[in-house]
């Protein structure tokens, strides 16, 4: 176990290593705070754009009502795939996007048992992202419900809110999120064994995105776009060390996230204490 001296240290470990560094959302399963990280390789297919990425994300809690999390992601390569069926060209070209992407440091905070708030802020990304150019601050209220030991619910709000860049001010956003964890078969005790979890993620664009350089009569984009992610995986944690692999499947549709519907896997690790 951690005393309150580690867990500072590694707090500010984490929190300098996070907003020196870019990385990507991770729609992750809603829960408690707890101490925990994961490492996993992901390949994505969005917009006709195939990508490779690697993705570590950490939650450091200081007790059982107050953690610090961020997810962090790097891009290795993304390639283009140009098809014409009249013409019959295929080409195959190099977006030239290698880098680290957008980066993610929120609080999570639960004053009471089953009901919190979590708030967090999107840094503005580097290299590996072409999306998602400006920074946000986010607003959760959460609900962690355990139906029994082996199952647990979880539930958010989302309302987000846009820093203005280069005179282009993107429009507020409010979503919806649900989660589901079961672990049967598992070994309470000795925590080891299946872990099976569910996403699913709503959001949308509530106020039209404004290019302040126009007229004010043309300033607003028509941008009230929608749409939703879902992540399902699977997870086997480990008796003799703490450490568990897993596999994930998530898809995106609509004209928020895409405007066609994206695909991405992924292989992890996880380690929770």
């Amino acid at each position: 176990m951690f005393d309150s001296s580690s867990h500072i240290k590694i707090f500010a470990l984490v929190l300098c290593f996070c907003t020196s560094i870019f990385a990507t959302e991770f729609v992750r399963p809603i829960t408690r705070p707890h101490s925990g990280i994961s490492l996993g390789s992901m390949a994505e297919l969005r917009d006709d754009v195939y990508s490779l990425d690697g993705r570590f994300s950490a939650e450091v809690a200081f007790n059982n009502r107050i953690s610090v999390y961020s997810d962090i992601s790097y891009r290795f390569f993304s390639y283009q795939w140009e098809t014409e069926l009249h013409d019959q060209l295929h080409e195959l070209v190099d977006l030239r996007v290698n880098g680290f992407n957008e980066s993610y440091l929120g609080v999570k905070f639960f004053p009471i048992e089953f009901v919190g708030l979590a708030v967090n802020w999107r840094f503005e990304p580097g290299d590996g992202s072409q999306n998602d150019r400006f920074q946000r601050l986010g607003v959760e209220p959460l609900t962690v419900i355990p139906i029994s030991e082996y199952l647990e619910f979880g539930a958010a709000l989302g309302f987000y809110s846009f820093i203005e860049r280069d005179n282009f001010q993107p429009g507020d956003e409010i979503g919806g999120q649900v989660s589901l964890i079961w672990k049967p078969f598992y070994k309470l005790q000795n925590p080891r064994g299946l872990k099976l979890s569910y996403v699913f993620l709503l959001r949308k664009r509530i106020e039209e995105s404004k290019n302040l350089n126009m007229k004010t009569a043309y300033q607003k984009m028509d941008d009230e776009y929608a749409g939703f992610r879902m992540r399902a995986a699977i997870e086997y944690d480990l008796k003799s060390i703490p450490l568990g692999c897993g596999f994930a499947y998530e898809m995106n549709r609509g004209t928020l996230f895409g405007f066609e519907t994206g695909h991405r896997i992924e292989f992890f690790f996880t380690s929770n204490w």
